[in-house]
């Protein structure tokens, strides 16, 4: 019987509204950040794609703590439970929040630019993998390292791990988070790769490890 791995990131928050308008979200935690009206169409169309998958409903469900993700797992819960096909009470795993952005966070590009301007060049001569914001932030090998430990406590990955006990397996975070995912599970990542808001990838265990067969799926665009 096939096992699968789902993750799925999060509907539009009101900060990615925000940033695509150009503003800031100064004096919000990043964890408390929840999402707007279309982000929560985003997550029932999502929902709704996800039940018509078919196969077996998902035996373990893991969400980020911060209330985007939150909300969006709230959203298809209602769905899967309107449907017919509960889903069962999810683990809030600290290691699956979105990457820490230190003194940068919820500020724009063009903020950072201004307030901190050293951060461009010391980010370009580092490399994005390897760059950490300042006052606490964390590179994208540090968001690996978290995720890839939460893999190994859950035998999703690691030794003795396959993800044969407790899969299938639903995952609700976010874009950072999934990226790390595909790092650890493969294959390779395309250059430029990105994960758009109310998307999902998808993973098949087989004897050869996790198999990828959806990057990036997104149901029709919501307005």
């Amino acid at each position: 019987m096939a096992n699968w791995l789902i993750a799925v990131r999060h509907g539009e928050s009101t900060a990615n509204a925000a940033f695509a308008r150009g503003d800031s979200m100064e004096g919000v935690r990043d964890a408390d950040v929840g999402l707007t009206d279309r982000g929560r169409r985003q997550a029932a169309r999502l929902a709704g794609a996800l039940l018509a998958l078919g196969g077996n409903p998902p035996r373990t469900v893991l969400c980020s703590p911060y209330e985007r993700a939150r909300q969006t797992l709230d959203v298809l819960v209602d769905v899967h439970a309107a449907a017919g096909y509960p889903l069962p009470p999810a683990w809030y795993e600290p290691g699956l929040r979105d990457r820490g952005t230190g003194d940068l966070e919820l500020l724009t590009p063009q903020a950072v630019r201004e307030r901190f301007p050293q951060e461009s060049a010391r980010r370009e001569r580092e490399g994005e993998c390897a760059y950490r914001p300042p006052g606490g932030g964390e590179s994208l090998e540090d968001v690996v390292r978290r995720v890839r430990s939460v893999l190994d406590g859950f035998g999703i990955v690691g030794e003795g791990g396959d993800g044969a006990a407790g899969g299938p397996w639903l995952l609700v975070a976010h874009d950072a988070v999934v990226l790390a995912l595909r790092h650890l599970l493969g294959p390779p990542l395309p250059e430029g790769a990105f994960v758009a808001n109310g998307s999902f990838a998808r993973w098949r265990n087989s004897a050869s490890g996790w198999q990828l067969a959806d990057w990036n799926r997104t149901p029709p665009v919501v307005r």
